[in-house]
């Protein structure tokens, strides 16, 4: 049952705000393919022409594709095990839908203008501070005590962790982009395939192991 703003999971307008959640991933997402969009002649009139003229920007499709999915997963995961939303959470978490429907229009840039720095300087602010406010989102939901089990503190501290290392990632390329090239810059985020798996083994090796439960004879 609702109470002043709060609406628990057996309520319609949980599952409405998770619903209207995943719908904006889902638009920003089949947006993304518009960015590519040379379709005259002369880029279709062979391979290596269709290479040039859209090569780039089906590249920042591909890595836009997967920068999308990924916060969606991370997103629906957490939102769907949730005991209940509020409106300071359901607030948070559309700020972090503007930042996930700008992610086509950095793309297009990205895509079009790959000579250039700035759209690889707008591109990282704008993956850097959505997954940012995603992660906010979380913390604040568990403070307020809407998460199904408050964080312990090691998984406080390495979801303070976890937040920094891809905008560290995708900001400090900027710097490259601008003394390097954009194309060094996008090189560098392929970084994150390795750091994120090898963060998640470390986080798991670090973490706390639960006491084992008393049999009778432990207990007698």
């Amino acid at each position: 049952m609702s109470t002043r703003g709060t609406y628990q999971r057996d309520d319609i307008e949980f599952g409405r705000a998770v619903t209207f959640f995943d719908a904006i991933f889902a638009f920003a997402v089949t947006l993304l393919i518009t960015t590519v969009d040379d379709f005259s002649p002369e880029a279709w009139s062979s391979f290596q022409a269709l290479k040039e003229a859209n090569g780039s920007s089906l590249l920042a499709f591909a890595i836009s594709f997967v920068v999308v999915v990924s916060f969606w997963r991370a997103n629906h995961q957490e939102f769907t095990a949730f005991s209940a939303l509020d409106g300071r959470v359901i607030f948070l978490n559309c700020v972090v839908m503007f930042g996930v429907v700008l992610i086509p229009f950095a793309t297009e840039a990205l895509g079009k203008l790959d000579d250039l720095p700035l759209p690889v300087a707008v591109y990282a602010i704008v993956i850097s501070a959505t997954f940012i406010m995603q992660h906010v989102a979380v913390f604040v939901a568990d403070q307020r005590g809407l998460r199904a089990s408050r964080m312990t503190r090691h998984e406080r501290r390495w979801g303070l962790v976890d937040t920094a290392i891809l905008p560290l990632v995708f900001l400090g390329s900027i710097p490259l982009a601008y003394l390097v090239s954009p194309q060094a810059a996008e090189q560098s985020w392929l970084s994150l395939a390795v750091i994120m798996p090898v963060l998640g083994r470390l986080e798991q090796a670090r973490r706390p192991k639960a006491a084992p439960a008393l049999t009778d004879k432990d207990a007698q």
